[in-house]
């Protein structure tokens, strides 16, 4: 599970629910409840709520891509299954086509910093160190399942795992070169 500082670039640049559900009924008609199943088993690293699947859904379904059938079943609740329309084909190919946007480089950690100045010296290192070890525990959690990318993934798949867990740990070491960085300047005794 992601935390801290890249927890919204995630959410926001890599977790675009509208073009996931997009992708997932490009392969045929799904229930709100597989596509949940199938991000799961895809990203790894992020659950995708029913609560941000089916907003979306609806948002497509007004919009004509996507086209709802409710299949009746006995003794149990109803369920809907979401497929393509012809301009849901259309829109995903222009999504997925579209210009790239620039990275969104503000880290939560990164606005932080901007304010380290109103810390004393000790805690600033301190913060550093946090965040150092944030970024471990996520490279550990993703590292953990790197037999499941090995058996699951396709090559996109592992290519998108392998880039988180690259991001990490550059933004990791940026960080401890920084932190040691200040330290030598902070506790040095030629600095006093």
């Amino acid at each position: 599970m992601l935390r801290n500082g890249i927890t919204s670039v995630w959410k926001e640049q890599l977790m675009d629910v509208e073009l996931m559900t997009l992708g997932f009924l490009m392969s045929g008609p799904k229930t709100g409840y597989r596509m949940q199943n199938i991000a799961g088993r895809l990203t790894l690293n992020y659950n995708l709520s029913l609560n941000q699947i089916y907003p979306v859904l609806r948002k497509l379904e007004e919009a004509g891509f996507v086209e709802k059938e409710t299949v009746i079943q006995t003794g149990r609740p109803n369920k809907n299954v979401y497929s393509l329309s012809t301009a849901g084909r259309d829109h995903f190919t222009k999504r997925i086509t579209a210009p790239a946007k620039p990275f969104d480089y503000v880290l939560e950690f990164l606005v932080r910093v901007l304010f380290f100045r109103f810390l004393d010296r000790e805690a600033i290192v301190g913060e550093f160190d946090k965040e150092i070890c944030s970024l471990q525990e996520q490279i550990d959690d993703l590292e953990a399942m790197a037999e499941t990318v090995r058996e699951k993934a396709d090559r996109d798949g592992a290519f998108c795992y392998q880039t988180a867990i690259h991001l990490l740990r550059t933004l990791r070491d940026w960080y401890a070169e920084e932190m040691e960085r200040r330290k030598q300047q902070y506790f040095s005794k030629d600095f006093g």
